[in-house]
């Protein structure tokens, strides 16, 4: 039997700011970091990615060369500018904080990890958390989490402090109460 996969922990307030920017920005894609200034697995805020150079004449070709999907939705994907990561970084480092996870929005799909959040994930972070935000049916916002590494993927539950309570788990998978 598989050892049960930690949980995050995450503020209450801190989540629902999270959800509600996502479906405040919606149809827009949403990307960013989830960050912290100390366990890995308790982010303390935020940062998201304004710019998106997914269809850049570099980045393009990269996407469709995935698959017809790519080419029929040319909002399927993100890819941060250069400028605003260096930006990110260097306010990162100036508040003392460290990127402990990253985060998405699937417009069309299920808070599902997919094969290309996979190769894409892989290929640039070896230690961070995944967190998916489906909003298929933005009313009702489903919100995963994913433990990644080059040889699995696994799900993380969510679990939510109230103000300066124990963590408690969330109201059923991806559960957003907002």
């Amino acid at each position: 039997m598989m050892p049960e996969a930690p949980a995050l922990v995450f503020p209450r307030t801190l989540y629902d700011r999270l959800v509600a920017v996502a479906v405040e920005r919606h149809p827009v894609k949403s990307f960013g970091y989830l960050v912290s200034s100390g366990p890995l697995r308790q982010p303390a805020d935020f940062v998201l990615f304004e710019g998106n150079d997914r269809n850049d004449s570099l980045w393009q070709p990269e996407f469709w060369r995935r698959g017809r999907y790519f080419v029929d939705h040319d909002d399927a994907g993100f890819v941060a500018t250069p400028e605003e990561s260096w930006r990110v970084q260097k306010s990162l480092m100036a508040r003392g904080l460290f990127e402990v996870g990253v985060f998405h929005t699937h417009r069309r799909h299920p808070a599902n990890f997919s094969s290309i959040d996979y190769e894409m994930h892989v290929s640039r972070f070896d230690n961070l958390w995944h967190l998916v935000i489906s909003l298929r049916n933005v009313v009702l916002p489903q919100v995963r989490a994913f433990e990644v590494s080059p040889r699995s993927v696994r799900e993380l539950e969510l679990r939510f402090t109230p103000n300066n309570g124990s963590p408690s788990p969330a109201e059923g998978p991806g559960a957003w109460s907002g």
